[in-house]
């Protein structure tokens, strides 16, 4: 997914570069066209480039200020007759990260009754320590992964000035659904039997796809603005991702670039 986004970026970079190119070779700019479609005119590919803000989150945890995500939509757009409104609706993918100085594990607490330690049925964040065995443990990546397949609906504003630039303005919102969830760790291995002489010393690779007690859906509030192709875009999450008292009630606002090649 990591190479996919790099890859997405780059070539949503290259499209930019062509655009403003071609606006440059075009006084009027009405020409505006690679391999005879218009650039930028219909939004019928969305790719939003961003940030994660986790809002919410544990106390016992901290959440690093960059936590880049990434969505690409395929779009219909529909014309209120001949104004300059319409109505936009797709079907895509979401991916949010989240990185972090903890791991989400199911809570355990001690039972006096049975003097043993029982599942609470619970999802907490348990923080990653930072010295086990008398070593410190390091690490180059930590990480909760949620992909989500959606559907985006947006009602549009777009304006066309003298020079064929567009003008956009778009707000609406998205559903989706919980397609794969997964945490990542890179780094000294920090879990294990004091007598393994690997805690602490060796250098793993773990990916954990069983996580519990997350929300299957999930839905929020959209905003797009700017002119072209490049716009700033925002997503304020509605939904949780864990379920109601089985987690910490935690969710994403996004903030980043968009970007709307055709």
């Amino acid at each position: 997914m990591k190479k996919f986004t790099i890859l997405a970026f780059i070539i949503s970079c290259c499209i930019c570069s062509i655009h403003a190119q071609d606006n440059s070779n075009n006084n009027t700019g009405n020409n505006s066209k690679l391999g005879g479609l218009k650039l930028g005119k219909k939004d019928a590919i969305v790719m939003n480039f961003y940030t994660d803000i986790w809002q919410k989150n544990d106390s016992s945890m901290s959440i690093r200020n960059y936590s880049p995500g990434f969505d690409i939509y395929l779009m219909k757009d529909i014309t209120f007759g001949k104004s300059k409104f319409s109505f936009g609706y797709g079907l895509g993918i979401s991916v949010h990260n989240m990185h972090s100085d903890a791991v989400p594990k199911n809570e355990m607490k001690w039972d006096s009754a049975t003097s043993q330690n029982v599942f609470t049925g619970k999802t907490i964040f348990s923080r990653i320590p930072d010295y086990v065995n008398n070593n410190e443990i390091k690490y180059d990546n930590n990480k909760l992964t949620l992909t989500y397949i959606e559907i985006p609906l947006e009602l549009r504003y777009k304006k066309e000035n003298k020079r064929g630039k567009m003008f956009k303005f778009s707000v609406g919102g998205k559903a989706g659904y919980l397609l794969s969830s997964y945490t990542k760790y890179k780094g000294t291995k920090y879990e294990g039997s004091s007598s393994d002489p690997d805690v602490g010393v060796a250098k793993i690779k773990i990916k954990n796809y069983n996580i519990s007690n997350l929300q299957s859906l999930s839905y929020g509030v959209t905003m797009r603005v700017g002119y072209g192709l490049c716009n700033i875009f925002g997503y304020y999450s509605l939904s949780k991702i864990f379920k109601k008292d089985k987690g910490p009630e935690m969710y994403p606002i996004s903030v980043g670039i968009s970007i709307t090649p055709f």
